[in-house]
């Protein structure tokens, strides 16, 4: 469970609603276990289930990886529309709900672009015959002092 005191800092608290819709969110990914499925998720750890079970099992593991991401965007989107404060005057997010919101899908992203990447990495290698056909390190950003590609966001 994420410290939701830091979304809050130097804003109003979270509803009660946007509170309960958080804790929905959080079983869902962090709860369920799906998120830890991604954190050892590589090119290196595809190539090792590769040599272990084979290209099939590997390409069953990516179809499996892949559903769990369409699970977690469902989740985002369950997120959205539970924790959106309504009322006579507006419908909006509060600042803690953006916020939390902001770091959920940056998260979601990064995860997912990572799956892709590794996913393209293991496609070409196996279209190619070998690991020569790595792709470029992933890049996300400029660092223009250093004038590097970087993969921080």
């Amino acid at each position: 469970m994420s410290d939701l005191d830091i979304y809050e800092h130097e804003t109003e608290a979270f509803t009660p609603a946007e509170t309960r819709a958080i804790f929905d969110y959080e079983a869902a990914i962090h709860g369920s276990g799906l998120h830890d499925c991604f954190d050892s998720f590589t090119i290196e750890s595809l190539r090792s289930h590769e040599t272990e079970f084979g290209e099939s099992e590997t390409r069953s593991l990516l179809r499996e990886h892949a559903g769990m991401l369409n699970t977690w965007y469902l989740a985002i989107d369950a997120l959205l529309g539970d924790i959106l404060t309504c009322t006579a005057e507006v419908t909006r997010y509060s600042t803690a709900a953006s916020r939390y919101i902001q770091a959920a899908a940056a998260d979601y992203h990064h995860t997912r672009q990572d799956f892709e990447h590794a996913t393209t990495i293991w496609s070409l290698a196996l279209l190619t015959g070998g690991a020569e056909a790595d792709y470029p390190p992933p890049t996300r950003a400029v660092n223009y002092p250093m004038q590097t590609l970087t993969d921080e966001p």
